[in-house]
């Protein structure tokens, strides 16, 4: 579905804009014009590249799903890549791609279906008394709910992470969907690492190479979008190392599991050794004192439980049963 906007000197234009009428509108002072297209509007998108002269580069990129986050330049207009994130109760992170051209007067956006485009409507509404500052300020608040998706991913995957670790000391835990849930997570911090890395440069990059000039006024809010973009990328890169610590832990003390399993069998099994070595002796084909009575029978069960005993006192205090 197609969202077109029109704005002149600070104020919503009201009713249906067509896209020639937005790209003529775009040379006009004070006029800035917004349209958004979901990708397979194919048609608008081409009909824009012609009326815009869009890079046919770049009109590709846009159609692409292996972008990354990044600000490119061509002739007549510079595009740009985002990737907002949403992260499930399981630890799950899914992206969504939006691109976007920036033009004098214009700026055009293609995105996926799960892109949260009308967070960005909403943004420009409860902020359109910025929107004299023209299509900076559009980007800026693309900007910003691509910023709010990521620390809102990374809150989210550090409360999934934390309680995964609190289940690697319980009594009895779970170490194969502990490590598979592990794994899961590292490839949900992969992907928003992939998002947010690159936000801060491209921020930095946008306000001294914009085809317009930023204003002083609007820097204070690119500002704060980098600080966020730069803490979620800070904290993405912790929860990766929460991670591999969470994966070691789990390994280590799946080691420590065996080592008391197997000091345990061992102490058994020296327990059983030495009666059996006991019923060995007294069951030989020779005579030696007490065989064939009773006193033999009593002296063999009482070595027999006796030694057992000890051995169980003995391995029990030093904690091997």
């Amino acid at each position: 579905m197609q969202t077109k906007r029109l704005y002149r000197e600070g104020k919503r234009v009201e009713g249906e804009h067509s896209l020639t009428a937005l790209a003529e509108h775009r040379a006009s002072a004070n006029c800035t014009a917004w349209v958004d297209l979901t990708l397979d509007e194919e048609g608008a998108l081409d009909e824009l590249a012609t009326l815009l002269d869009l890079h046919q580069l770049a009109v590709e990129d846009a159609r692409s799903h292996l972008e990354r986050p990044r600000l490119a330049r061509f002739d007549s207009h510079l595009l740009l890549t985002l990737s907002a994130s949403e992260c499930d109760e399981e630890g799950t992170v899914e992206i969504s791609r939006l691109t976007a051209f920036i033009l004098p007067g214009i700026l055009i956006t293609v995105h996926e279906d799960r892109f949260p485009i009308d967070a960005v409507a909403t943004r420009l509404d409860d902020n359109e008394e910025l929107s004299t500052y023209g299509v900076p300020w559009l980007v800026w608040a693309l900007l910003d709910i691509v910023v709010d998706s990521h620390t809102d991913s990374v809150e989210r995957l550090d409360e999934v992470i934390e309680a995964l670790s609190d289940g690697l000391f319980s009594e009895r835990p779970d170490t194969s969907e502990v490590q598979r849930r592990a794994f899961t997570l590292r490839r949900s911090v992969s992907k928003l690492r992939h998002a947010t890395l690159p936000l801060k440069e491209v921020i930095t990059l946008l306000i001294h190479q914009g085809e317009e000039e930023v204003a002083p006024e609007l820097h204070p809010y690119f500002a704060d979008v980098g600080d966020h973009a730069g803490l979620a990328a800070d904290w993405s890169e912790t929860l990766a190392d929460h991670i591999s610590t969470a994966i070691e832990t789990s390994i280590a003390l799946q080691g420590n599991k065996m080592n008391e399993i197997m000091k345990k069998v061992t102490g058994w099994a020296a327990i059983i050794a030495v009666p059996t070595a006991i019923t060995g002796f007294f069951g030989m084909n020779v005579d030696f004192p007490g065989h064939d009575q009773v006193e033999g029978l009593i002296a063999s069960i009482t070595l027999v439980i006796g030694s057992s005993v000890v051995l169980y006192i003995v391995f029990k205090r030093r904690d091997w049963l």
